[in-house]
């Protein structure tokens, strides 16, 4: 039997979890622009402090920095190096995958990995940070909602058609409600938080580009790109699918713009600067089959297909991706800092 062992969004192997652990980090991380960006509220070497989850940590794009430990799948290719360059500030990157509110106030899943607040403190003059996917387990269940067809039925969900026919349940969003609550409530707790333990610094936090387009920017076609094929007997499985069903795509679409209003809730709440993305990105979602800023879904399997993963970066941005970010965290930047 083929399990489908498919990884939340950030989260990489188990195994490399026992990475020994470089935290705290003894120096900044420092990159530099030559010459960089002078911005009068920010001067160069000012100290930055990039926090968040896979979508800061630049995870699946390898030029891993090993930060704060293996297990995070970090990148130095993480939109907040490209921040760090071009204005000449020093870095501290503490962004790990699969990171939650909880990982960013508390403990971590990952051993030898600390809050990632203690990294702040009356120093810290930038703070940036994506949070609240893992929270709402966005990704996580986008990865178990892969389908064999446009209409279904979903690999893991015991011939379900969709994910949406589990998770909506006598015309409750099971998972919508949990945003509209605890992620809620988990989000405004982090950036408050934040403002307290950085009370000098400029906050830019960033949200979700999209991953699932609406109804408009869907081609009539749909989405459907299969993550299987003849050559899937031997192991191999084509690049850059999106096996979604049609009604997931909207659905998950739906549960996305949810996550995207409380972020922007939350950060009107705590006086941060919001870079909302979402609406912006609809025609660049993964469903794109040119010029996405996320890429789709490419599966791996061990063991014989016995199991089968997705491949670091599915369902994250792409290199497009990440310097599309980066653009619009810069001009959130000097917007504050200038």
């Amino acid at each position: 039997m083929v399990v489908l062992g498919v990884l939340a969004a950030g989260v990489v192997p188990a195994s490399s979890a026992s990475a020994a652990p470089l935290w705290p980090v003894p120096q900044p991380y420092r990159v530099t622009a030559d010459p960089p960006e002078v911005l009068p509220g920010l001067p160069p070497g000012s100290e930055y402090v990039a926090l968040g989850d896979s979508y800061s940590a630049g995870y699946g794009l390898g030029d891993p920095t090993g930060l704060p430990v293996a297990a995070c799948g970090q990148s130095a290719a993480d939109y907040p190096h490209r921040i760090a360059a071009r204005f000449g500030l020093d870095l501290h990157d503490v962004t790990c995958g699969g990171a939650t509110s909880a990982d960013v106030l508390g403990g971590h899943q990952f051993h030898g990995v600390e809050p990632q607040i203690d990294a702040l403190s009356e120093r810290t003059r930038l703070v940036t940070l994506t949070i609240g996917g893992n929270d709402a387990d966005l990704f996580g269940t986008a990865a178990s909602c892969l389908a064999l067809s446009p209409a279904g039925p979903v690999f893991s969900g015991r011939d379900a058609p969709s994910c949406r026919s589990t998770l909506v349940q006598d015309g409750v969003d099971q998972l919508g409600a949990a945003i509209r609550s605890r992620v809620a409530l988990g989000v405004a707790t982090t950036l408050a938080a934040i403002k307290t333990a950085a009370p000098n610094a400029e906050v830019v936090f960033l949200g979700y580009p999209a991953i699932f387009p609406d109804l408009e920017r869907t081609p009539k076609q749909g989405c459907f790109r299969s993550a299987l094929d003849l050559g899937t007997l031997t192991g191999a499985f084509p690049a850059n699918a999106f096996p979604f069903t049609d009604t997931d795509v909207r659905y998950l679409h739906g549960v996305q713009q949810d996550l995207d209003a409380v972020q922007a809730a939350a950060a009107a709440a705590a006086g941060v600067r919001f870079v909302d993305v979402f609406d912006r990105t609809q025609t660049r979602s993964a469903c794109a089959r040119s010029g996405a800023l996320v890429s789709g879904v490419t599966l791996d399997s061990t063991n014989g297909l016995r199991r089968i993963d997705l491949e670091p970066g599915a369902l994250h941005p792409n290199t497009k991706g990440v310097a599309y970010l980066a653009r619009q965290v810069e001009a959130a930047v000097r917007t504050v800092a200038g």
